[in-house]
């Protein structure tokens, strides 16, 4: 017979405490939770850091991991605070800090070298080549993307000893984690900096070759449905994936309750190697907590006609039936389940009338009566009614949907799940007695991972005159640990026969020495701080060397997506005598083509620098060899795998950190440069404040500002092509409409944003309008920069010219960016905007 293998962990939720009492009571191994700033839930209550000694000291008397979430990028200005906040951090005693600053990452281990970073999923960790990297960091555990495949991870694990942690249930979002830009570029709020105003819910229309697509009540078409991966705990478990991570800081207590209980069981059960089934009732229990529609998210592979269903973008519950007449009493529904009591009084409910985006009728049901069926096999009907004027009868068309919103008993019955403070988690301890006639008493426990506490009775010990006292008796008063994180385990008893121990004494030394080892062992889990001034240090020993051939007067970089493009460049005649460009960077969607970009370039005396893919998955390292054997100048490294591959297989080329790299403050730079990249674009995220914060405290040689852009949004994995102009599951068997098609999304005020796709099928949507830097470009040569980018995306070639040549003016200094300001809102259709440098 096998021994059981050991159980993977249950990582919980907890935006407030009442989440974070849901999630202990519920059996959550460990809970992952926010401070006040740099958390990725903004929006969440989250917590102190004042409260953070005494969170820690809650969770780990009841057995309990917490893991502290610093997963948004880190601005130069704020380091000195988040450096504060780390040393707080490691002398609560947090079993972990989840990171996705690459520079916090560095600053962490430098300040507590012993507090655990976790990679969050902001870093966009998809295959091994990137977790090498973080590992050579310091980081211990990564959170995988949550487009990986079960297959995918395997292929991960297979490859690497770093730990894996997956998220099995919650919201999913259409982008992947750390590379959306959507919120930034639409209103200031980044979802790299926990604000994100989830512009993916909204209702969008498809314009394909520049006309609106009839979709029928398909609007929310980058809004998918919800993740749930309770039957998917055992393949999991076998690809060696070692925690189990819920979404949801910004819900409930009821939700926290729900998941927790549902996925401590389906972990036990793959740890005992038994069957694990949720009932019906269990699953729509589940889903009422909170629910778009819960599928299995990327786990089983890509299917764009499952991922997003775009019917609406909230949750809405139980699905109960179906509308089939009005009475005048209510509204008789066909069930769609036959479970007892799906609908009941006191229940929300709402009329699915396909606009979401308007108030839907709905309320609360006051009674439920049966009545028969309106068909030969059709399924058991209800009539629903309400209290007189609640409900607009006349606004409840027949055919439509019913959901239940809300179930009190249900809540209640979650409620009461963590309404009292549970016995908690329970560590055995072994407890050894000893003493001699005369002489003291004296008990020690010990707990598995070493940690030891005593307690002594001064005695003296007595022979007993009748009754003396029994091993059973002194473990009995010893198992008396109800209040306590223990159990008794192993007993040794070394008492000499015959002699009487009061049982007020035994009690007494359960009492101090269990307290003594419950102290022990939350003192010992805090962290030393061995470098308070660390950062100082750190800043300190920021490389200044400037880069070799950085040019000595200003230079433009292009970026191309098309042939086409790339010869309007090469053909481009700089005006008053200025130099042509620094290099020109080529982002085709089909990479094939590279083979024929690089030597068009050389030809015209050009520099050719090639794209890879933003994001690579297990097994996609061909993408990245189609670019090594078109043998460029220059890399565009967009994602961390990209660096070690490129630096082994072209090693004269030169590499170029792209924008989503997401280098927001000098620790990062400094990495990212010492990692043998040559220049580095500044995260998208920065304003003008941010951004000349951390070149001053750089070698401004180093950075490549985009001057002229459109925002790229969001890039995902969904296939709006595929999802929408074909039947195909993923691209074997979608006939390839991105072939033949334009698309863009159309928003509610007529805005179109172009949708892009690449040569691993994801799609990244571009926003409306570019945005130019002209204006700052004065103040960036300031600050020493030289090196300064154009990126086309859908110009026309006979638009190139005049576009680089306005630019080219600019960075010459013969325009101070305000003439071609106007020129650019003049000459483009929906004008141009500032973009993220403007202070808002």
């Amino acid at each position: 017979m096998t021994s059981p293998r050991p159980a993977p962990e249950l990582l919980a939720p907890a935006g407030d405490w009442e989440a974070m009492r849901a999630a202990v009571a519920n059996g959550a191994d460990a809970v992952y939770f926010g401070l006040s700033a740099f958390n990725a839930r903004a929006r969440a209550a989250n917590f102190d850091p004042a409260e953070l000694p005494g969170v820690m000291r809650f969770l780990h008397a009841r057995n309990v991991k917490g893991f502290v979430t610093l997963n948004t990028l880190i601005f130069s200005d704020e380091l000195p605070a988040v450096a504060g906040l780390v040393r707080a951090v490691a002398d609560a005693g947090a079993d972990a800090v989840i990171v996705q600053d690459l520079g916090l990452v560095r600053l962490v281990k430098a300040v507590a070298p012993s507090l655990p970073v976790h990679a969050s999923t902001q870093m966009t960790l998809t295959e091994p080549g990137g977790i090498a990297f973080v590992r050579g960091l310091g980081v211990e555990r990564v959170v995988l993307a949550r487009e990986l495949s079960v297959a995918d991870i395997r292929k991960v694990t297979a490859a690497t000893d770093v730990p894996v942690e997956v998220f099995v249930h919650g919201a999913l979002c259409v982008a992947y984690s750390g590379q959306c830009l959507t919120s930034e570029a639409l209103g200031g709020r980044s979802a790299n900096r926990g604000q994100c105003a989830q512009a993916c819910r909204l209702p969008y229309e498809l314009v394909v070759d520049g006309s609106p697509r009839d979709l029928g009540d398909r609007a929310y078409l980058l809004s998918p449905q919800d993740l749930a991966a309770y039957d998917h705990v055992k393949p999991l478990v076998d690809a060696g994936v070692v925690s189990f991570k819920v979404e949801g800081r910004l819900k409930g207590g009821p939700y926290v309750a729900a998941t927790t209980q549902t996925y401590r069981k389906a972990i036990d059960a793959a740890v005992e190697e038994a069957d694990f089934r949720l009932t019906r009732r269990e699953e729509l229990d589940l889903a009422q907590t909170f629910s778009r529609g819960l599928t299995p998210g990327f786990l089983d592979g890509v299917d764009h006609q499952k991922l997003v269903r775009g019917r609406f973008p909230k949750s809405r519950g139980v699905r109960v039936g179906t509308v089939v007449g009005r009475g005048k009493g209510g509204v008789r529904v066909e069930l769609a389940e036959t479970v007892p009591d799906l609908v009941k009084p006191g229940d929300g409910v709402l009329f699915d009338i396909g606009k979401p985006e308007e108030k839907e009728p709905g309320g609360r049901v006051w009674k439920v009566t049966r009545v028969a069926a309106t068909r030969s096999g059709a399924r058991e009907a209800v009539e629903l009614a309400f209290e007189a004027g609640a409900l607009d009868l006349a606004a409840v068309p027949v055919g439509c949907d019913v959901y239940r919103t809300d179930d009190p008993a249900l809540r209640r019955r979650l409620e009461q799940s963590y309404a009292q403070d549970r016995p908690p988690r329970r560590v055995p301890v072994s407890a050894r007695v000893s003493g001699e006639v005369g002489g003291p008493l004296a008990l020690s426990l010990a707990d598995p991972d070493g940690h030891a506490a005593a307690a002594t009775w001064p005695g003296p010990l007595e022979v007993a005159a009748k009754r003396p006292t029994s091993a059973d008796e002194v473990r009995e008063q010893l198992s008396r640990l109800g209040d306590t994180p223990f159990e008794l385990g192993d007993l040794a008893v070394g008492l000499p026969a015959g002699v009487l121990v009061p049982r007020s004494v035994l009690n007494d030394l359960r009492r101090r020495a269990a307290g003594e080892l419950a102290e022990r062992r939350v003192e010992l889990r805090r962290h030393a701080v061995a470098e308070p001034d660390a950062l100082d240090r750190l800043r300190a020993g920021v490389a200044r060397a400037p880069v070799a051939d950085a040019p000595g007067s200003p230079r433009l970089t292009v970026l191309a997506r098309t042939l086409d493009q790339l010869d309007a460049v090469l053909g481009w005649v700089p005006p008053d005598g200025l130099p042509r460009p620094l290099a020109v960077y080529c982002d085709f969607e089909d990479l094939r083509r590279y083979a024929d970009a690089v030597p068009r370039a050389r030809a015209a005396g050009v520099p050719a620098g090639l794209a890879p893919l933003r994001v690579l998955k297990p097994g996609e390292d061909g993408f990245q060899s189609l670019v090594a054997r078109a043998a460029p100048d220059l890399v565009l490294v967009r994602n961390l795998a990209s660096v070690a591959y490129f630096r082994e297989h072209l090693p004269a080329a030169r590499l170029v950190g792209d924008f989503s790299l997401n280098v927001a403050n000098e620790l990062t730079a400094d990495l990212l440069v010492r990692s043998g990249l040559d220049r580095l674009v500044p995260s998208y995220d920065l304003n003008w404040e941010q951004f000349a914060a951390m070149v001053r405290r750089a070698d401004p040689a180093w950075f490549e500002p985009v001057v002229h852009f459109t925002m790229p949004m969001f890039h995902m994995e969904h296939c709006v092509f595929a999802a929408f102009l074909s039947t195909g599951r993923d691209h074997r068997d979608c006939g390839r409409p991105c072939e033949a098609h334009k698309v863009d999304l159309r928003d509610r005020v007529g805005a179109n944003f172009p949708v892009l796709p690449d040569t691993g099928c994801r799609n990244t949507v571009f926003n409306s309008v570019p945005q130019s830097a002209a204006e700052y470009v004065g103040r960036m040569r300031e600050l020493g920069l030289t090196v300064f980018r154009v990126e086309l995306l859908r110009e026309a070639p006979d638009q190139v010219g005049r576009l680089l040549a306005r630019y080219a003016r600019v960075i010459a200094g013969l325009d101070d960016g305000r003439a071609a300001w106007r020129e650019l809102r003049a000459l483009n259709q929906l004008g141009v905007t500032r973009g993220t440098l403007q202070l808002l």
